[in-house]
């Protein structure tokens, strides 16, 4: 094997430019799937955190209450006919009445980490003449935190000890509204109760569904807003992995009687967006490998060509079959272990730059333009698939060297 290394790495110097090309070719390969891989891995993530972060993972309701069908009803008389139209009221009441107890059962499926009963529904939050449609969610601040973590996205007033009859919107829904901290709104709800409140807190999330179409306010003044009673009209569960939301949600389903929802479900078509765009760059990573692979095959076919008369004289001096394809396999290999390396170096600078790109601050908070995520499994990952790569490449020339016949190269 020394005789082999040896002569792979006179080789590799004696090419020169050549073996710097092969080289290169290599390095941008895993240059560019670094990049790829980390840039659409830091979109997504950064996107799904901002989607399931500020919602719960599966929301918990009380069943449609439907009227009984015509099998269910049974005559006394003989021969007394019965018609019936079945149909769901849009004014039916679904709140969960027994909720302490649901709470507690809910607290016991596997990997639930957070319930927080809640009580949501829409209102108009109106300011002078101006009226805007807006989401209500009224909890205990410390539980809602827990599902939306809203505290980390407050950029002026208060919001973990909001009290009664004080409200928290998203500064985008603030300015269209014309208010500031102190000012006080009325909220309207479809069940006709029109309330007052104070503005505690605006945050900035950078989700327009929430920056300019949500309100948060406390769990008693929702109930009454909404007028539920004592009742709420859901409850919201975070998990400790988000994606097992589906799972939890047949669960709950086929141990209670209630209806779930699950933001999975919910959100279908961004999951399969993300699945798209993952096999977009999956196919993007291989067609750059497949190029680079028949670039560094089209040059170490260019030196088994040039290196004839070495090769026939090797092989008349007693060198055999098998030491003339380990030699130029080792060739592959140097290239592929330097160029992964070369790659691994410009992918993290190249990354490093695009993390320091400056972005104009807004509301008061500066978002990096990138989500730069340094995974060592993605740098891992791009160099031994090219590695991978050139070592496959480099079969074909090493076996044809390996074939070659003396007398013939020789005589020319």
């Amino acid at each position: 094997m020394r005789f082999e290394s040896k002569l792979a790495w006179r080789h590799l110097v004696s090419g020169g430019g050549q073996t710097v090309l092969t080289v290169f070719a290599v390095a941008i390969a895993v240059t560019v799937i670094i990049f790829i891989q980390t840039l659409i891995t830091g979109v997504q993530k950064r996107f799904i955190g901002d989607l399931v972060g500020s919602l719960p993972h599966v929301t918990v309701k009380a069943p449609d209450p439907l009227p009984k069908t015509l099998a269910e009803v049974t005559t006394q008389k003989d021969g007394e006919l019965l018609a019936s139209d079945q149909q769901k009221s849009v004014q039916q009441r679904t709140d969960l009445e027994q909720w302490q107890k649901l709470e507690v059962e809910l607290a016991q499926f596997p990997h639930v980490k957070v319930v927080a009963p809640a009580v949501r529904g829409s209102a108009f939050l109106i300011r002078g003449e101006k009226r805007f449609a807006v989401t209500v969610s009224g909890a205990e601040p410390a539980k809602q935190e827990q599902v939306s973590f809203l505290q980390k996205d407050l950029i002026a007033g208060r919001w973990l000890d909001l009290r009664p009859g004080e409200v928290v919107i998203g500064i985008r829904l603030a300015e269209d509204a014309g208010v500031r901290l102190g000012d006080r709104v009325r909220m309207q709800s479809a069940q006709g109760v029109s309330e007052s409140f104070t503005i505690a807190g605006l945050v900035y999330t950078g989700n327009n569904a929430t920056d300019l179409g949500q309100a948060f306010i406390t769990l008693r003044d929702a109930q009454s807003l909404f007028r539920t009673g004592q009742n709420v009209s859901s409850i919201l569960l975070k998990l400790d992995d988000a994606f097992l939301a589906d799972t939890v949600a047949d669960q709950i389903n086929a141990s209670l009687p209630y209806k779930t929802e699950s933001w999975m479900k919910d959100s279908a078509f961004i999951l399969n967006a993300i699945r798209s765009q993952n096999q977009s760059r999956d196919m993007i990573c291989t067609f750059v490998l497949l190029a680079s692979a028949f670039a560094i095959a089209s040059v170490l076919i260019v030196s088994v060509i040039q290196k004839q008369k070495q090769i026939g004289i090797l092989k008349s001096m007693g060198a055999r079959d098998k030491q003339i394809l380990t030699v130029f396999t080792l060739e592959g290999l140097g290239v592929a272990i330097a160029g992964a390396l070369v790659g691994c170096i410009w992918g993290y600078f190249l990354l490093r730059a695009l993390e320091n790109i400056p972005q104009a601050a807004r509301f008061g908070k500066v978002d990096k333009l990138f989500n730069i995520i340094y995974d060592p499994t993605i740098f891992g990952g791009a160099s031994a698939a090219a590695i991978i790569a050139t070592l496959i490449a480099a079969i074909l020339p090493a076996s044809r060297a390996s074939k070659l016949n003396p007398v013939e190269v020789i005589r020319g």
